[in-house]
């Protein structure tokens, strides 16, 4: 590979990390509160059971 191929390539692993990361950060924006909701849900009722 010639310098150019390496420099695209380099970029596009950036590129698709960057990009990786903006979808986990508005997955976590917007589907927070249901994941957060669900977890105390099942801690709730194990500390029930445990009682």
């Amino acid at each position: 590979m010639d310098m150019v191929e390496v420099f695209i390539f380099d970029v596009g692993w950036v590129f698709f990390a960057a990009w990786g990361m903006v979808l986990a950060a508005i997955s976590v924006i917007a589907f927070g509160r249901d994941i957060r909701a669900v977890t105390q849900r099942t801690t709730g009722e194990r500390e029930r059971r445990l009682s």
